[in-house]
């Protein structure tokens, strides 16, 4: 079919417009009906869990969770922990839910079942809830007005977003978005941040200092964290890795998104926002920012 004088208009019953088709609308048109089905699904869960109140899970003692807000380096930091933990990263995304679930996917039951019990590494973006905190917390923490920057690029390349900038800050400040705003998901967890079962990190520190910063993390989590293991597991968990590890995930297909962080993590929103709009970041978000010891200007 691909090449044929009809687009995917023509294919939803618009009519003709005289465009061929690209390999990417035809694998989102037979996507379609999965989607629906699987957001319906999505919706069900959504109301037991975050409208009635439902726990969404029991949690262990061995119980390991990486809690972050989204395009805050959650992704590198799971391919680290897991080659710490089994000496061993995901061929593909699939695998890497297998071996690090995400908490609110819906596979996680079947997944999480698979897990050893003495040990579960397990990942979310979700807001705190005090249960959480009979296991061990990492909570990774980035600099607000990078997330925006590149949230903003993973929303208009993987969700068709056509909004600008200026446009989205007003989403990423106010909502509705999936995890909350960035100022509510992230005040949340600092609430809690001298719970002994609790570490906050920052993204920027890991950066700057990959190899304590991790050892650091090890440590807490009770996994290897000599050297050796540990330049090993930094050293597999590049950004090339990390970017075809998302490059394999089903929804990035027939879309522009290169996987990972945007920019490999390098984003700087001082050669992006302009000052009017780091103001108005500063007007809704300047307490955290300041109390993560973020440079306000």
């Amino acid at each position: 079919m691909t090449g044929a004088k009809f687009g995917l208009p023509y294919l939803l019953g618009i009519g003709y417009c005289g465009a061929t088709i690209s390999d990417g609308e035809i694998y989102l048109l037979l996507e379609i009906p999965a989607r629906f089905w699987r957001n319906a699904r999505k919706v069900h869960r959504d109301i037991r869990h975050r409208v009635l109140g439902v726990p969404w899970m029991n949690v262990s003692p061995g119980d390991r969770f990486l809690f972050s807000y989204p395009r805050s380096g959650n992704t590198w930091l799971r391919h680290v922990l897991l080659d710490l933990a089994y000496q061993k990263l995901p061929a593909e995304y699939e695998e890497l839910e297998d071996l690090m679930p995400t908490i609110d996917a819906l596979e996680f039951k079947e997944r999480v079942g698979k897990l050893p019990p003495e040990l579960r590494l397990l990942k979310s973006h979700l807001q705190f809830a005090p249960y959480f905190l009979d296991g061990k917390i990492a909570y990774v923490v980035r600099d607000g007005r990078d997330v925006m920057i590149s949230y903003y690029d993973y929303f208009k390349k993987l969700k068709g977003y056509g909004g600008s900038l200026d446009d989205f800050q007003q989403k990423f400040a106010n909502g509705p978005l999936r995890y909350g705003t960035w100022h509510d998901n992230v005040r949340s967890w600092l609430d809690h941040v001298d719970h002994p079962n609790m570490m906050l990190i920052r993204f920027e520190d890991l950066r700057a200092g990959p190899l304590e910063t991790v050892r650091q993390l090890a440590e807490f989590l009770s996994l290897p964290s000599d050297d050796k293991r540990l330049e090993r597991a930094l050293e597999a968990s590049s950004v090339e890795k990390v970017h075809a590890t998302m490059r394999s995930w089903v929804f990035t297909k027939g879309t522009e998104f290169k996987g990972g962080a945007t920019s490999g993590g390098k984003t700087n929103w001082r050669d992006t926002l302009t000052q009017e709009q780091n103001e108005k970041f500063i007007e809704h978000a300047g307490d955290l920012l300041e109390a993560l010891d973020y440079p306000l200007r």
